[in-house]
């Protein structure tokens, strides 16, 4: 692609604190909440719940309080803790429940065609276990100081006072348009009496001094925020609101049910962790983005064991991109629940199979597969790159017909505090509106968690009932000798993990403050081409064999080419925080 112009310098907003601590988030409404809690004497945790709850207000094109996350939270002598409130399909579900059409090929981000009516995105059977309501409040319960109600407020507020329906979400409203329609509370909330978004007749996208926004309110939401902060997560997991939300399962025909919600609730856990360079990499355990963010790291160690290159290269960006490439092949062969099929994680991530992988990405020819064109997800869903281990019964091979595509639509929050605590907290809707399908008995938007199976019967990644599907999310937080260092995360579906990666290497290998860490031009390898910065477009000719595709700098709201990144970190005896420029707004 040949540029009309090339931006000087890569955008992102930053922010330095002495020690007051630090909130980061998309939303400015999130930032003021989480800031609110900290000026009230909270900590890092109650700063993150509260900026949680209110994105799961105010950003329904990427979450929802009935969606599903993970929250790391480590403490300032560097223990880490995981709230894993991941996506769980119902106990009815099965391996079969979607029709498959076509040939498995999908739409370029979401994957739309393969399955028959979008069943596993949009509508009533699309949803997962509702989970992040009660995961939040039990992070705070265990976690927080101050009263569940006043971490609270600010989400009643947004849902009262309402959320501006800005051009992102009236350019989402509209591509989701017939979806929002269909649905009876989707549309009373989202749509107007025409049927068309809220806030398309308003001007604010000339600028704030032209027009504002209309606001979106949600006062059936509000109703429920305000009962679960006098009742807490019980309300919802066995409560009046769980009643509630049964009495919609079975009007609307889903699979959900009070069993699923019972079961609801998340577990604390010691997260999934490995030594990198001389810092140590914590994230969730349950199946996410957060194994292949550690085996490309790992990958990366054993190809520079006494430290990467800093300055960009070809040669540099060939061995980042083999290293990315090769991780997807595997996490889209291998990576299931390991509740229900054998998972070699151990074997992933180990120092052996780490060097194979390292020598394999210094091999001057490749796969013909990462050059091709052909989606990953698909062909290495039935085709193994590699095998982590001999042992059949640790690492069966997998050979579904095909498979269906990961979807997007996430938000990400991290906070710090004055005593050392840090929080990286991901949650999402997993796709833009969910499901399309709002409880008008409570105003939860449900999630498409569903999409995250491969809906092809036979691989790693099938349904099951209960099962855990391979999510997107991949939350970090990097601890050393004297306590945590950083937190970082990201939105963007499967670009998270990369992005994720490219920012630990970033502020670990190369020094960077979390600022200039995301200033750094990324790559993107997860899918069927090599995506590269305009600013790395010099050395595209070096990786000609990886399919490269040139991403101009964007300058719309939320672009994702490279997923959209946010992290605080310590720097200068303080504390910095940072975001993409694109992926923040009021």
């Amino acid at each position: 692609m040949e540029l009309s112009h090339r931006v000087a310098t890569i955008p992102a907003s930053g922010s330095r604190s002495k020690d007051s601590g630090a909130v980061v988030a998309p939303r400015a409404s999130s930032v003021r909440a989480g800031e609110l809690m900290l000026g009230q004497g909270g900590n890092a945790v109650d700063a993150a719940v509260a900026a949680a709850l209110v994105a799961g207000v105010v950003e329904p094109t990427e979450t929802t309080l009935a969606g599903s996350g993970f929250m790391l939270v480590g403490n300032g002598q560097g223990e880490v803790r995981s709230i894993e409130f991941g996506p769980r399909a119902p106990q009815r579900a099965s391996e079969a429940m979607f029709r498959i059409e076509g040939d498995g090929q999908a739409s370029r981000v979401l994957g739309l065609a393969s399955v028959e009516g979008n069943a596993n995105i949009d509508g009533p059977l699309a949803s997962g276990v509702p989970r992040t309501i009660a995961g939040l409040l039990c992070a705070h319960e265990r976690f927080g100081r101050l009263p569940r109600r006043t971490v609270m407020d600010p989400a009643i507020r947004a849902a009262e006072e309402g959320f501006p329906a800005d051009a992102w979400f009236v350019m989402n409203a509209l591509n989701d348009l017939e979806r929002l329609r269909a649905d009876p509370g989707a549309r009373a909330v989202f749509l107007d009496d025409d049927g068309l978004p809220r806030g398309r007749s308003r001007q604010s996208f000339y600028g704030y001094s032209v027009d504002t926004p209309e606001p979106v309110r949600q006062p059936v939401l509000a109703q429920t925020l305000d009962r679960l902060a006098d009742e807490g997560a019980e309300a919802v997991t066995s409560g009046p609101l769980a009643q509630a939300l049964v009495e919609t399962y079975r009007e609307y025909g889903m699979l959900l049910s009070g069993e699923d919600l019972a079961r609801s609730a998340p577990e604390i856990l010691e997260p999934r962790s490995l030594r990198y360079r001389d810092a140590r990499i914590h994230v969730p355990v349950a199946p996410g983005g957060g194994v292949t963010e550690l085996q490309i790291l790992k990958i990366w160690q054993r190809s520079f064991p006494g430290g990467s290159p800093r300055d960009e290269s070809g040669a540099r960006i060939r061995r980042l991109a083999l290293a990315m490439k090769h991780a997807f092949a595997d996490r889209y062969h291998w990576l299931g629940d390991p509740d229900r099929v054998p998972v070699p994680v151990d074997e992933l991530l180990s120092d052996e199979y780490a060097g194979r992988i390292a020598q394999a990405c210094g091999a001057l020819t490749v796969p013909e597969s990462f050059g091709d064109g052909s989606a990953p997800w698909s062909h290495f869903s039935r085709h193994a790159l590699h095998r982590p281990t001999e042992d059949t019964d640790r690492a069966p091979l997998w050979r579904p017909g095909e498979a269906t595509a990961p979807t997007t639509g996430t938000t990400h929050i991290t906070t710090a505090d004055s005593e050392g605590r840090f929080v990286s907290v991901t949650h999402t809707a997993a796709n833009h509106f969910g499901s399309g399908v709002l409880c008008p008995r409570t105003g939860l938007l449900f999630d498409s968690a569903m999409a995250w199976f491969n809906a092809v019967p036979g691989s790693a990644n099938s349904i099951g009932p209960g099962a855990r599907p391979l999510a997107n999310m991949g939350p970090v937080l990097a601890t050393g000798p004297r306590g945590t260092l950083a937190a970082a995360g990201a939105s963007g579906g499967r670009r998270i993990v990369g992005a994720v990666a490219q920012v630990v290497i970033n502020l670990l290998d190369r020094g960077m403050s979390p600022l200039d860490a995301l200033r750094a031009p990324r790559i993107d390898a997860s899918g069927p081409q090599l995506l590269l910065h305009e600013h790395l477009a010099e050395f595209a000719s070096e990786v000609s064999d990886l399919a490269p595709v040139i991403v101009p700098a964007a300058s719309n709201y939320f672009a994702m080419d490279f997923a959209r990144a946010n992290l605080v970190g310590r720097h200068d005896g303080g504390f910095e925080s940072a975001i993409d420029a694109q992926a923040h707004s009021l």
